[in-house]
């Protein structure tokens, strides 16, 4: 997945850098991780992959909703849910089961 994603960068002109931290990384250790990379001004986005047992509101949350390319901040997905999704980022995968939802309802 990971080869597909720097792939497709590319191919968009996009520069990604892959950060990988030891399997046994504390979730302190993640979201510090995270805060460097949410000021760091030449990064304009950050998706996680980290293991199920990490994935907390905490780490989440860490992030700046502006660099949230998932859409998995409490902030982007109030929004969303609000019905604002103009106002916050919407994943690819949110986007496509919205427009799903909206052509389901529209055709009655």
């Amino acid at each position: 997945m990971q080869e597909i994603n720097q792939n497709l960068a590319e191919e968009a002109g996009l520069n990604i850098t892959h950060i990988c931290l030891p399997p046994d990384s504390s979730e302190a250790e993640i979201i510090d991780e995270i805060l460097k990379i949410n000021e760091d001004t030449r990064v304009h986005g950050l998706a996680l992959q980290i293991s199920e047992n990490l994935f907390s509101n905490k780490v989440l949350n860490a992030l700046k909703p502006e660099k949230d390319v998932d859409g998995v901040t409490d902030i982007n997905l109030g929004k969303l849910v609000r019905g604002d999704a103009h106002e916050c980022f919407v994943s690819p995968v949110a986007k496509a089961v919205i427009e799903l939802l909206e052509k389901s309802a529209s055709r009655g």
